[in-house]
């Protein structure tokens, strides 16, 4: 999986996911990503979707945390953009 990681100067850090990343769960009718901790931290997790180029907004969805991994549900596949 090809991903971006970015690093800001304020130390926050993010990582730019396309829709085409999802897989889709077929019983819940949803898609989902799975992120592993190594690659994110165990700190507060955000996201946004992607609505062009340069603007972000709110993403509706579910998130769920095990000890190694951080799975986002939404109802449909988006570009989203995680910040940790």
């Amino acid at each position: 999986m090809s991903f971006l990681l970015t690093k800001y100067i304020t130390n926050m850090q993010f990582i730019d996911f396309k829709a085409e990343h999802f897989s889709k769960n077929e019983e819940r009718n949803d898609y989902f990503i799975e992120i592993s901790k190594d690659e994110i931290g165990f700190g507060t997790i955000e996201v946004h979707k992607r609505q062009d180029y340069e603007s972000l907004s709110e993403a509706e969805y579910e998130l769920e945390e095990d000890i190694n991994k951080v799975t986002i549900k939404m109802k449909e596949p988006a570009d989203i953009r995680v910040n940790f």
